[in-house]
């Protein structure tokens, strides 16, 4: 029996968990890549992890944006 056909007979809670998993290590090997990529170009590593999503902070609110200036339509 072949995994696949394994998997098709877990129940379908069990199913949505291998799904999930395999999710989570496709996202994981694609971070590495990126990663990769990142020192390849000269970034520090784990630049791009220390500061994207970095605000944490639930007292950060992103101020007014006020109102946009209007301007003359395209032609």
């Amino acid at each position: 029996m072949t995994l696949e056909e394994k998997i098709r007979e877990l129940p379908n809670e069990l199913q949505r968990e291998v799904e999930d998993f395999v999710e989570f290590l496709l996202v994981k090997q694609r971070r590495a890549e990126l990663e990769r990529t990142a020192i390849a170009m000269g970034w520090p590593a784990g630049f791009f992890a220390r500061i994207a999503g970095s605000i944490d902070d639930p007292t950060f609110v992103r101020g007014d944006q006020g109102v946009a200036e209007e301007r003359l339509p395209l032609e």
